[in-house]
């Protein structure tokens, strides 16, 4: 029998954080540097933290762009990790309506 705080920890441990939003493309480029105030304040801190930045190729049905995110962690995005990257992001005034999804490894 699996444990739930094992089950936490294997989360944790093993996680990957996609957090996506949208922006006005009149925003893209001063979003941009927002984005990289927030990459250099969490390497100060987190300096093998792997964050990988996406947009998606079109422009939403509201005629916004769709960015995303991507963190990784040696040791997984832990929930203290996490609150502070959103806690970053928001004083870099990143939007502060942000989709997070968490995901694992896929296990066979």
């Amino acid at each position: 029998m699996i444990r739930a705080d094992n089950l936490v920890e294997e989360f944790e441990k093993n996680s990957v954080i996609f957090v996506y939003y949208k922006i006005d493309p009149i925003l893209h480029s001063s979003t941009g540097i927002r984005v990289k105030k927030l990459q250099l304040e969490l390497y100060e801190v987190y300096p093998d933290l792997n964050i990988e930045i996406m947009q998606r190729p079109e422009i939403s049905s509201q005629g916004l762009e769709t960015w995303m995110e991507i963190y990784r962690y040696p040791g997984g995005v832990t929930n203290a990790l996490f609150k502070h990257i959103e806690v970053c992001a928001l004083r870099n005034g990143l939007p502060g309506i942000r989709k997070v999804e968490r995901f694992l490894p896929l296990k066979n």
